[in-house]
């Protein structure tokens, strides 16, 4: 019966060891074939914080004081050649996992508000290199951000942007295999990132979300067989509140044929705050006048 078992266990381990090496090939893959779609993101916005209703003013002074300017960085995956990028929108904007949010204080529960004012997105390459870009749709819904490259840059001229097929998808089940594609930070020179997980979890209701573990937010998620899961962003807990005084996020897997729809919008959408273009549409109007 022992020699039995270690048959057993010797043909298990030999199958698990099968099935983790074609795996780990399939990643590597993919990885060839899809890592120049995964680009960092350079994002400068302006976030002001506030509360709903009548608050204590130090608690107003508080929120005010958290006013600020800075400078982010997030993973995107480019799905369309022409240099459309999809993001998630929690790391594009942070103002967005924060806002109607309840968080108990002190004095009590206060809902707070907060808003950002995207002023530059610069789309950083695999050599360095940057590209200007602008936000062009965001669905807070299914907290996706899309960008999309300045094409008529100077420093966008002779780039060709590699897209990921948002078609090219198929769904998953719980525990299924999964590679999950992203790009290390500045400090370890943006390199493309591999990761083999499995779908630890899923929701059908209001709508179907996957939960893999994956840090790489905004990035490219594929079954082992080659298809498209969907692309990573992040969800508010149900009910807008915080635990521990603590905004709580977590990262989920949006379906591809979800991302997809949207994303057809987004390739006709214009820059929610165009910059200096933005006279550009007075120009044209003159002929159409004449």
């Amino acid at each position: 019966m022992i020699r039995h078992l270690t048959l057993a266990l010797a043909a298990t381990t030999a199958f698990a060891s099968a099935s983790t090496a074609e795996l780990r090939e399939t990643g590597k893959k993919l990885s060839d074939s899809h890592k120049d779609a995964v680009v960092w993101l350079s994002v400068l916005a302006k976030t002001s914080m506030g509360a709903e209703g009548e608050v204590p003013a130090q608690v107003k002074a508080a929120l005010a004081g958290q006013d600020k300017e800075e400078k982010s960085e997030i993973t995107g995956t480019v799905i369309d050649a022409s240099g459309l990028i999809v993001t998630a929108l929690g790391g594009l904007d942070k103002s967005s996992m924060v806002d109607g949010q309840t968080v108990n204080t002190p004095m009590g529960p206060i809902k707070l508000k907060a808003q950002s004012e995207i002023k530059e997105i610069k789309v950083i390459l695999a050599d360095g290199s940057e590209v200007p870009a602008d936000l062009v749709m965001k669905d807070e819904d299914l907290g996706l951000a899309f960008i999309k490259v300045r094409s008529d840059s100077e420093e966008a001229k002779g780039v060709e942007f590699k897209a990921i097929d948002l078609a090219d998808s198929a769904p998953g089940a719980l525990l299924d295999e999964c590679i999950a594609l992203g790009r290390l930070d500045e400090s370890l020179n943006r390199e493309p990132s591999l990761l083999t997980t499995e779908i630890s979890g899923l929701t059908v209701r209001p709508r179907m979300f996957y939960r893999v573990n994956t840090d790489a937010i905004g990035c490219p998620v594929f079954l082992a067989s080659g298809k498209l899961l969907g692309i990573s962003v992040l969800r508010q807990p149900k009910g807008g509140g915080s635990r521990n005084g603590q905004i709580q996020v977590t990262p989920v897997i949006l379906p591809a044929a979800d991302v997809a729809k949207i994303a057809a919008q987004a390739k006709e959408a214009k820059p929610a705050a165009p910059a200096p273009a933005a006279e550009a549409p007075a120009a044209e109007e003159k002929p159409a006048g004449e």
